[in-house]
């Protein structure tokens, strides 16, 4: 019985091993980037200048409860404004998205 068992797993094994799965490569198309009106871009970048100033605020709350140094602080809301300035310059196109690749989980 444990002889059939084994040939049984082992054979299951090299057909799974054999099939044929699409790779994520041939799946993936490249999104055409949409070229934003003015009247989009203002309400988006007035979308974006809201969460800036509500990320600025949290920040704020985060320095006033003691949870980050004032330092850290001006460092993580200078990142924001980097981060909407270089948004701004892109019209506000959604950066593409990095796939993550060799990540040794443990």
């Amino acid at each position: 019985m444990k002889k059939f068992l084994v040939i049984f797993l082992t054979a299951c094994s090299l057909i799974l091993v054999t099939l044929d799965y699409p790779s994520a490569q041939e799946t993936k198309t490249k999104p055409e980037s949409v070229q934003f009106t003015d009247a989009q871009k203002s309400e988006i970048a007035k979308i974006h200048k809201q969460i800036l100033a509500d990320k600025k605020k949290l920040i704020e709350k985060y320095v006033e409860y003691g949870a980050l140094s004032k330092e850290e602080a001006d460092k993580m809301v200078s990142h924001f404004e980097k981060h909407y300035k270089m948004m701004e310059e892109h019209n506000f196109q959604i950066p593409p998205h990095r796939p993550h690749r060799g990540h040794m989980h443990k």
